[in-house]
């Protein structure tokens, strides 16, 4: 398996030189490259052309595009669509989507679910996975209803996303490169699928991937490029399309000190600010995501966490801080500190005054809405905390933004190539050689209850695992409902 920590990547990539769409300097497009090496050497070149200026349009037929349309253009739409004469350029937003009304909780949980990123099985029992989606969105979803009607009725992912989309083509355009922005969610309108189809219409020639989850999880960025690598590899006009990832920035400059902006705001308002401990709250992902499959996830967290702090004590603010991890579900053992027991055990501490730091979040949604806000902040009172503050999310924050317009104008003349100018555990790349790179044999991760072996013979042994891992696969799509253990249950029963 890939290790990240040890890897150093050296790209030579000379100013951006004009070239014709349809063709890169040998050695760029990444193709043939080992897939892990010590050091990665490339020359890249990309289009770099003036374009002229353009207006702001966000059209009724793609409420989910924002395009820049010249309005001294005069060609008919005919003519427009008989092939563009100049470099296009598109970047495409992924994030995870979320219900926007109560009847579609449990549709979308399904497909949440269905994920084979976010629940892994073993091959022979992958064919229960739709099974194992429908039990589970059925028994979660009275309750998930409960927490989004809490917070309005639905989640406000879809339009905060569209606006943060808005903002960074008005940056791009700001800084001399116009671009359409498009939305691609994961389990919601407007799926990845949908934003794709805008995407070959518009005929964008580069493409510029970049999730909106400041740092790498297989099971966030990691499937949505799972699902757009398949849905390359099926489509003709796509396969052509070059394109590059920016698959994590928790690293950069202006993230982490539009990060620390915020805290900073938030402090000042305590009365007594060197006692207040800064809790930032990650969502959290199953243990064996780190230990089997290499996610860089816990590392790259960790990093952002001490990189903000820096910030936040080069400003003159040296408190404590904490790092946990929300979000679990089922029995099988997450990232860890857990936030409710850290809340707890600092409560216990004596701590008193706490502020709430989202770390993985960039908008505003169930989970800080819901999860932070009402049932966290319930909890930190019940274990003495006094004082209590939650730091925002980005959202569309100027800096912010104007940061991602940065790293897509950054990542452009990297299009076509494994490697680029970050520091990131997971390098640039596009999506096939990306892939490979952090998950290239994408092992299936252990179950989280031990099967039980047994029989005499080969056929025995055989069946008994097929029965034992139907049963095993029912407990645990039973406990990831209920978030009890029922075998714990059943042995202290006894």
């Amino acid at each position: 398996m890939a290790s990240f920590g040890l890897m150093q990547r050296t790209v030579h990539c000379p100013q951006p030189l004009v070239e014709e769409r349809s063709s890169l300097v040998a050695g760029c497009s990444g193709r043939g490259l080992p897939v892990i090496q010590r050091q990665r050497r490339g020359v890249c070149s990309a289009t770099n052309g003036v374009q002229r200026g353009r207006v702001l349009r966000r059209t009724a037929a793609s409420p989910d595009v924002v395009s820049f349309v010249d309005p001294n253009d005069i060609r008919k739409p005919a003519a427009a669509a008989a092939g563009p004469t100049v470099d296009k350029v598109g970047v495409l937003l992924l994030n995870l989507g979320g219900p926007e009304k109560l009847e579609d909780v449990k549709p979308f949980l399904y497909n949440l679910f269905a994920d084979p990123e976010i629940i892994r099985l073993p091959a022979a029992a992958q064919f229960l996975q739709p099974l194992l989606a429908t039990i589970i969105s059925t028994l979660r979803a009275p309750k998930s209803a409960e927490g989004y009607e809490a917070i309005g009725g639905g989640s406000p992912l879809r339009r905060i996303t569209d606006e943060q989309a808005e903002a960074l083509a008005q940056s791009l355009r700001a800084k001399g490169q116009p671009a359409n922005v498009y939305v691609g969610m994961r389990y919601w309108h407007p799926y990845t699928e949908e934003a794709l189809e805008h995407i070959k219409a518009d005929g964008v020639t580069r493409l510029v991937i970049l999730p909106l989850y400041p740092q790498f999880s297989i099971s966030t960025s990691g499937s949505s490029l799972r699902l757009l690598e398949s849905l390359f590899k099926s489509d003709r006009a796509l396969k052509s399309l070059r394109h590059t990832v920016i698959p994590s920035w928790y690293q950069r400059r202006g993230y982490v000190s539009a990060m620390a902006d915020l805290i900073v705001e938030e402090l000042r308002k305590f009365r007594d600010v060197p006692s207040v401990e800064l809790f930032f709250s990650a969502h959290g992902v199953p243990k064996s995501y780190v230990e089997e499959a290499g996610d860089p996830y816990k590392e790259e967290m960790e990093e952002c966490v001490r990189l903000i702090m820096a910030e936040v004590k080069q400003r003159g603010f040296a408190n404590t801080h904490t790092l946990a991890y929300q979000s679990r579900v089922g029995p099988a053992e997450w990232l860890k500190p857990y936030t409710d027991e850290s809340i707890k055990e600092l409560g216990q501490r004596g701590v008193k005054s706490l502020l709430a730091v989202p770390i993985s979040f960039v908008s505003e949604h169930i989970e800080t809405l819901e999860e932070i806000d009402m049932e966290y902040r319930e909890l930190a009172e019940e274990s003495g905390i006094r004082n209590w503050g939650r730091v925002p999310a980005l959202n569309t924050n100027t800096a912010f933004i104007n940061d991602l317009a940065d790293a897509v104008m950054e990542a452009l003349p990297y299009v076509g190539c494994l490697a680029g100018p970050t520091d990131s555990l997971v390098p640039l790349g596009d999506l096939e050689m990306l892939l490979q790179a952090y998950d290239r044999e994408r092992r299936t991760l252990p179950s989280p209850v031990v099967m039980w072996e047994w029989g005499w013979t080969k056929s025995a042994e055989t069946w008994n695992g097929r029965i034992a891992m139907i049963a095993i696969i029912i407990i645990l799509a039973l406990e990831a409902a209920s978030g009890q253990s029922i075998l714990k249950n059943l042995f202290l029963a006894e």
